[in-house]
Order: structure tokens, then sequence, then C-alpha cells
């Protein structure tokens, strides 16, 4: 196989072009998995326990800073009744973590989580259930207690969503987790209200009720409220910057490094022209050496985006079980493909050299 052979000739040169293509398919990966997980995440949660419609903040920069009043959400519960449930739902930065996500939900919606061990806390009491990965992380089982706003708070139980982001955190009664978030003195607030329709002609309606009643307020199906966090649009569009930065680097470091070897192999080239090759032949060779190293460069990149996945996941910084531990299937064929179509690309540069190439001019090449 020649041009296993070609490849191996310029070790130093062939091992940079690997770890330049390795270095974007990482970063691409690991910020893909990032935003596509947590679009996931949040969008399982809100259709496990079935909630048609999120109602929020109009204002608000995305639905997690959403503040609603005591008069707001009294007005709506008066309004939807059994079917809607408050939320309160915020980060906290404790010694234990920086980022220690806190939700104060009502004793109903407590009840339709799962526990892995323990029970569900109690109404009245300073008591929380915590989720499954932070009380992996923290060590902690139900029974102990954890410290949350300067005050000792007890374990009832450990629950699983399936979400890692809400496995992460822990849930208190509303009231109690509403004075944790609000200024000494103020009066208590709400993120989110939750309602139950059961029929997509019901959440039109409640959609439609709440745009005319509620001025200040928005509702937006469950199934849209990931894609109103603007934080993942911001992601997003970072994720496609990177993409750009990759698409244009990879091809820059792979044209070089076939624009090299054309011309290091100018005579060699003119020797197989002579005895019969063509431009074709000679860059199917190049497109060849070209796919092998985008290819090792794909599969060092993945494995780059894993570790930094795994390193970015240790940091104090980051809330519990926000980032995933692994790449799915669909996004190392992504990462793949694009490097593919870059490796080709690189090939009209030294393409246009090969078909412009005369066999006698090369073989005079010095």
């Amino acid at each position: 196989m020649i041009f296993w052979r070609n490849v191996l000739r310029a070790r130093v040169r062939s091992l940079m072009t690997v770890l330049g293509i390795a270095a974007g398919v990482g970063l691409f990966a690991a910020a893909t998995a990032i935003t596509t997980d947590l679009r996931q995440q949040i969008a399982s949660a809100i259709g496990t326990y079935h909630f048609d419609v999120v109602i929020h903040e109009r204002r608000a920069p995305s639905p997690f800073s959403s503040k609603l009043t005591q008069a707001q959400m009294q007005s709506l519960q008066a309004r939807y009744g059994a079917a809607l449930l408050p939320m309160v739902m915020g980060t906290l930065n404790e010694p234990w973590s920086a980022y220690a996500m806190v939700l104060g939900v009502t004793p109903a919606f407590a009840q339709r989580v799962p526990l892995v061990t323990g029970r569900h806390f109690t109404p009245g009491q300073r008591e929380v259930t915590m989720g499954e990965i932070a009380a992996q992380r923290l060590n902690l089982a139900a029974g102990q207690s954890v410290a949350i706003g300067g005050e000792s708070w007890r374990i009832a139980g450990v629950y699983r969503t399936g979400s890692r982001l809400f496995d992460g955190g822990m849930m208190g009664e509303i009231g109690p987790v509403q004075r944790l978030f609000a200024p000494e003195g103020s009066e208590g607030q709400y993120t989110l209200a939750l309602v139950s329709t059961g029929d997509r002609e019901a959440t039109a309606r409640v959609i439609a009720q709440v745009a005319r009643d509620f001025p200040a307020l928005r509702a937006i199906p469950g199934t849209e409220f990931a894609g109103a966090i603007r934080l993942f649009r911001v992601v997003e569009a970072f994720v496609g910057t990177i993409a750009v930065v990759v698409l244009l680097g990879t091809a820059l470091v792979v044209t070089n490094m076939l624009m090299m070897a054309v011309a290091e192999r100018t005579r060699e080239i003119g020797i197989l022209m002579a005895v019969g090759w063509t431009p074709w032949l000679v860059l199917r060779m190049l497109a060849a050496e070209s796919l092998l190293l985008c290819a090792a460069g794909t599969v060092l990149g993945n494995l780059f985006g894993l570790a930094l996945l795994h390193g970015v996941n240790r940091l104090e910084s980051v809330g519990f079980g926000w980032l995933p531990l692994r790449l799915s299937a669909g996004q190392v064929a992504e990462s793949a493909a694009l490097i593919a179509a870059v490796g080709l690309l690189s090939l009209l540069w030294p393409a246009a050299v090969l078909w412009r190439m005369q066999p006698l001019d090369a073989l005079r090449h010095e």
C-alpha cells in the first residue's frame, strides 16, 4: 500500500497533521455533546412528568431566570387548579458545589419522582430529597444532613429522574426553598408554573389564554422549553463557530501537508506519469493519504473530546451531572463526516497542480 508508506516517510509532519486535526475534532465533539445532551435531558424531564405547558416571565432572558410573583401564581392557580404545579429553581454557591441546583416543588410533584432509597421529604420539615448523582459525589445517603444556605437540612431520600441535570441537585418543599433564593425580608417568588393539559387542543387553549389574560407572562409548549433557554442558543452559536474553525483549520493543515508532499515528490510523480500513471491515479494516492490522516485525527480527536468532558466535569465550577461523559454514535459519525469532507476538499489545490504538471518538467525538477 503505497499511500501508507508515503505517510510513514514523513512521520513528524504526519503526526503534527493528525494532532492538528484531533485538536479541532475534540473541541467540536465536546461542545456538540454538551449542548445536545442538555437539550435532551430537559426535554426528557418535561416529557416524563407530562407537563404540556411551561409558564414563565415574559421578559426573562430564559425560563431558568424567570420570576413569577405570589399574586401571579395565585391567579394562575385559581384559573387552572390542580392541573398547575408551581416550581422554584436555581443554583446556590455552597462550599460543596459552586453551582448547587436546588428545586422547590410541591408534595404532589415530589410524589411523581421515583426514589432509590429513603422517602420523600415531609412538608413542614427542613428536609430534602437528593439526586442520585449529587449523593454519590458528596458520599451522602438518606438520614444524613447537608448544608444549604448556611443551615442543616436532613436528607429524607435519594431520587433518580434519569436526567443528570436534575439528578445532580436536590428537591425541597417550595416555601423553604423560596426563602433560600429571596433576599431577606422580600416576598418569595416562583420560577415556573407547569400545566398538564392532556391534549394538543387544550395546550393551545392554555397558551392563548395566558397570552390574553397575563401579558407579563409567556406560555410555551413543554416540547419547546429547551429551545427557549438563551444559553443553549449561545452554546449552539459557539458550536457553529467551532465547526467553521475546524473546517477551515483542518482544510489548511491537510492542504499544506498535501502540497508539501507534492513538492517533495515532484520527480517521483514525474516518473509515475512517464510509466503511465494519470493525474487522477496520483490524486487517488494523495486522497488515500489525506483520508488516512483524517481518520486517525478523528479517532484521536474523539478520545480527546471524551477526556475533555471528563476533565471539565471534575471542576468545582461545574454543577454535578451537568456535562455528559460520553459521545453518542451520531456525534462521532458527525465529526467523522465533517473531517472526511474536509479531507476531500483539501485535494482541490493539489489536484489543480497535478493537472498542470508535465511529466518532462517533473522529471527535471531538483
